[in-house]
């Protein structure tokens, strides 16, 4: 209902002549509304602004609810605090639309003067997509009361499908890296039950190192997770965001539409809140463009994506949970120690439990393995697992560093190269120093310390790392070009000399043709 100063407005404006849609348009009401007052008498308008104060409305029992939250956060949309009504009230469904929500909360805000701040972002329109074909990433940040009144940041990985707009979203407290980011996506296709044919990313430097005229060059992580995940990239210019035609931001939603203005407690339980949220709101709200309900578009999307790996399903659907391995080699699972190799521990190592009916699994959170399985135990303070005796290695990893330098030529980088390897995975020393002799056999030497330089510098130091650089630095032609080789000609044309002809012949034909044309 309009005020008493609106309504004098419209009366005046209706006297001097003005139409409807002028008054509307002065005021900045809707013209139904100017209609609705326009032959009203001011005793109707009193009666009826008494009728209005004394009616009871459905949301009326959460008018404290949201009168605080106005007060506190001016920037709230009703959107969220209907999404905070049904959260704190345990429902699915309220007694009242959210349609009529919002006619609700802008009655309060004008009453009590609330003035939204208002920003606004342009996007390019997309064409619609086929189910499965497509989704894009986003990530960002936001900073977070904290249950001590300090604030702190939490970083957010969001994906959404581009034809049914079903959204994933994942916090960490910690900024993304590539083996985060690589981690994100495993839980992502899980929560889908698989992958689209191509992914859209803002171009990052935890995905990219450079880009060369249209000619991308990945992380080498990244890279490696691409050989594995075999989906297609579309990677949008880096200065340029909007360049995607972003359907929609999916964090911005994430941060404004569940993150901002909550207490964060702790990153497991936000991210339980966010996926309920997800399930209660997000994926569940008919979407402003498409007007459908993305898990219900989805629910028929999901048959066109392709299955992931055994592995990478295995672990995320685990919740991934990520568990941090001790220094003593335990993970703690449900009040149970579960043992895992000595050297399997490094300074922030976690992993993944796969959990079975029967058994336990420790895994690798990139690479997949398995570093010990155990059977499931339901008692509690149990430590499960025999105690593995070390091997007397010393001797012969010495001999294999030994040979290694030599191989190297001595070079002043080998050292510190095997000392990071060591230091980062002793309990793979051994294998890593053979699969290191091995690339000797396959690769010249130049290039292998070539190769070596470049880990160095990039500060990768595994095997893996060594072989993925040398086959890089052979691609951009380290190594001498090789003469060109060209065929002899057959012995049976030797001594042959093509025919010649007369000019005459080519001057007739060129007559003719003039003659024709």
């Amino acid at each position: 209902m309009v005020d008493w100063m609106n309504y004098s407005k419209i009366q005046e404006q209706k006297r001097k002549g003005f139409k409807k849609s002028q008054i509307a348009r002065k005021l900045g009401i809707n013209r139904e509304t100017v209609s609705v007052y326009w032959d009203m008498t001011p005793a109707e308008y009193a009666a009826r602004f008494e009728s209005a104060k004394n009616r009871t409305k459905k949301a009326d029992p959460h008018k404290d609810f949201v009168m605080e939250c106005l007060l506190k956060y001016p920037d709230m949309s009703a959107a969220q605090l209907y999404d905070w009504i049904k959260e704190r009230s345990c429902l699915e469904t309220l007694a009242f639309q959210e349609r009529c929500f919002r006619d609700y909360v802008k009655s309060i805000r004008e009453e009590y003067d609330i003035r939204k701040p208002e920003t606004s972002r342009q996007y390019e329109a997309m064409d619609e997509l086929p189910p499965g074909r497509q989704a894009q990433v986003d990530m960002g940040e936001i900073s977070l009361e904290t249950t001590n009144g300090r604030h702190k940041k939490v970083y957010c990985f969001g994906m959404v499908m581009t034809h049914s707009r079903y959204k994933y979203i994942l916090w960490q407290e910690k900024p993304f890296t590539t083996d985060t980011f690589v981690q994100a996506h495993i839980k992502a296709f899980a929560f889908f039950g698989g992958r689209p044919q191509e992914m859209v990313y803002d171009q990052d430097k935890i995905l990219a190192v450079s880009e060369n005229n249209g000619d991308i060059i990945y992380t080498e992580r990244f890279q490696s997770y691409l050989n594995e995940a075999k989906f297609d990239i579309f990677l949008c210019h880096g200065a340029d965001p909007e360049s995607k035609g972003l359907i929609e931001n999916v964090v911005k939603y994430a941060k404004h539409g569940f993150a901002e203005h909550r207490i964060f407690r702790g990153i497991d339980s936000f991210n339980a809140d966010c996926i309920a949220w997800l399930k209660r709101t997000g994926n569940k709200k008919v979407h402003g463009t498409t007007k459908k309900i993305p898990a219900e578009v989805f629910a028929l999307e999901k048959e066109y994506l392709i299955p992931v790996s055994e592995y990478n399903f295995a672990v995320a659907v685990n919740d991934s949970i990520e568990y941090q391995v001790r220094k003593d080699n335990i993970v703690l699972y449900k009040g149970n120690r579960y043992r895992v190799p000595k050297g399997t521990y490094s300074p922030g190592k976690k992993v993944f439990m796969v959990v079975e009916e029967a058994s336990i699994s420790v895994t690798d959170i990139l690479t997949g393995e398995i570093y010990a399985t155990h059977p499931l135990c339901h008692d509690k303070g149990k430590l499960i697992g025999q105690k593995r005796n070390d091997r007397d290695t010393n001797k012969s990893l010495l001999e294999q560093e030994r040979m290694i330098q030599q191989l190297f030529q001595e070079d002043r980088l080998v050292t510190p190269f095997l000392e990071h390897i060591h230091q980062e995975k002793p309990r793979y020393y051994r294998d890593q120093l053979g699969a290191i002799r091995q690339l000797f056999e396959d690769w010249n030497t130049e290039l292998l310390i070539h190769g070596l330089h470049y880990c160095s510098e990039k500060e990768l130091y595994s095997a893996g790392d060594l072989k993925s650089s040398i086959i890089y630095l052979a691609q951009l032609k380290i190594e001498p070009k090789k003469k060109e080789k060209f065929t002899a000609l057959p012995s049976k044309y030797r001594g042959t000399a093509p025919a010649i002809r007369d000019l005459s012949v080519y001057e007739h034909a060129m007559e003719r043709s003039v003659v024709s044309g």
